[in-house]
Formats: structure tokens, C-alpha cells, sequence
């Protein structure tokens, strides 16, 4: 009498020795549909990726020079006249000290407010854009009107008289020389630049400028080169 064979379905035969002899076979179909199953649905999903990443909007980077940057609005309405930092007077001892005129300040400055600012127009961050600060760079140094905000004005440490030109004193000329001075972040003078002139005296004012030597300006606790105006007196009487 011959064995009975079962099965469990068609092409399966049941029993241990049996199901040995088919699992190979069954294992690498399985292996081979999970593959490419899990294949496209990675497939897919970077499709959409790079469809919706198509589809956004493009962003342009507007790079503003700081010079640019205006300076904050104030809190309030009340809005005082930019600072201008002047030192003492430097003067040749020659005489007795005699009143000068003040020195020459800034043109008046209008800063708008907060309101009208709001109602200028879009920022660029509401269409898209981003604005980026293009930072100073190392050696960047300020034109002689522009405005450098800064938190602490410059200070005078060392001070340096003129020296009395011989010609001027023998001509009887005096008067006072208005300067502007760039003083870097070192405190030292980079550059002079005359306001008021008196032709015998400009040089011996400028010599004794570019010996002064200052706190420098400050910014955030950090130091920013910044112009200041002295005046430097010549006296006889």
C-alpha cells in the first residue's frame, strides 16, 4: 500500500521535509518583492520632493551695505540732533587765551518715525527676499560726512599744542583753525580734513593732529572709527 502525500494547496505539499525543499525558493521571491516594493516608495517619495521643491517660490538675497542701514527710529517723538564729539582746544601758549566761535556742527538731521516707516512700503522680507548686513570690512573707514552710530564718543588722552609758525608770528596772523579728524580703533588719527582755513597756520595745526591720540569711539563695546572736530587756536595777545 503506497503513502499518502497531503496537501495544503496547490503546488504545496504538506510536511516538514517538504516545506525544507520549497523555502529557498519562496525566501528569495519574498526578499526580491519587499526589495522593490520598499524601492518604490523611496522612488516616490523623492518625486515629490523635488516637485515641491520646484514649485516654491525663488528667493532672492538683497546684501545692503551698512553704510546704508539707517539708524533706529527713537521710542519717542522727541528726537535730538546727532552728537558730534569735540574736544578742548589745543592752543599755542603765546598770549593770553581770547573766546573762540563754537565749533561747526552737523546739518540737522530728520529721522523718520516709527509710523512713517511702517507706511513707506514692503520690507523685503514680505515679498520672499532676505536681507542680509553686509558687515564692514576690515579696512572700511568712513567718508567724512557719513554717520558712524556709535554708544561712547571718542575721548581725548593726549593732547599735542602747535607749534607757533615764524612767519605767522612775525605777520601778526591769528585766528583758529577748525579740523575734522578720522580717529581709528586704535584712538590714533588716520586722516585730517580742514573746515576753516588760515592759509600761515593750516600745516602747524595739522602736525600737531595727527599727534593726538584718543579713547576711540565705541559700538556695542566694540571700537569704531569715527570723525570728531577741534579747534586748535593761535594767540599773540
Amino acid at each position: 500500500m503506497s503513502p499518502v502525500v497531503l496537501s495544503v494547496g496547490p503546488g504545496m505539499p504538506y510536511g516538514a521535509p517538504e516545506l525544507k525543499a520549497v523555502r529557498r525558493k519562496y525566501m528569495a521571491r519574498a526578499t526580491v518583492f519587499a526589495s522593490g516594493l520598499w524601492s518604490g516608495v523611496y522612488l516616490l517619495g523623492l518625486a515629490l520632493g523635488v516637485l515641491v521643491i520646484a514649485r516654491l517660490p525663488a528667493t532672492r538675497i538683497i546684501t545692503l551695505p551698512y553704510q546704508l542701514l539707517p539708524t533706529p527710529p527713537p521710542l519717542t517723538q522727541q528726537i535730538p540732533p546727532p552728537a558730534i564729539a569735540i574736544a578742548k582746544p589745543a592752543v599755542a601758549t603765546a598770549g593770553v587765551a581770547v573766546p573762540v566761535p563754537d565749533a561747526k556742527a552737523e546739518p540737522e538731521r530728520t529721522i523718520a518715525t516709527q509710523q512713517e516707516m511702517s507706511i513707506q512700503g514692503p520690507t523685503p522680507g514680505a515679498l520672499g527676499d532676505s536681507l542680509v548686513v553686509a558687515p564692514p570690512a576690515e579696512g572700511d573707514l568712513p567718508k567724512l560726512d557719513d554717520y558712524v552710530y556709535r554708544e561712547e564718543e571718542p575721548a581725548l588722552i593726549t593732547d599735542a599744542a602747535p607749534v607757533y609758525p615764524d612767519i605767522a608770528r612775525e605777520a601778526q596772523v591769528e585766528g583758529t583753525v577748525l579740523l575734522r579728524v578720522l580717529v581709528g580703533k586704535n584712538g590714533r588719527v588716520i586722516e585730517v580734513h580742514i573746515d576753516h582755513s588760515i592759509p600761515m597756520l593750516d600745516q602747524a595745526a595739522v602736525e600737531a593732529a595727527r599727534k593726538w591720540v584718543f579713547k576711540p569711539a565705541l559700538n556695542n563695546n566694540r571700537p569704531v572709527p569715527v570723525w570728531v572736530a577741534r579747534q586748535v587756536r593761535f594767540s599773540l595777545h
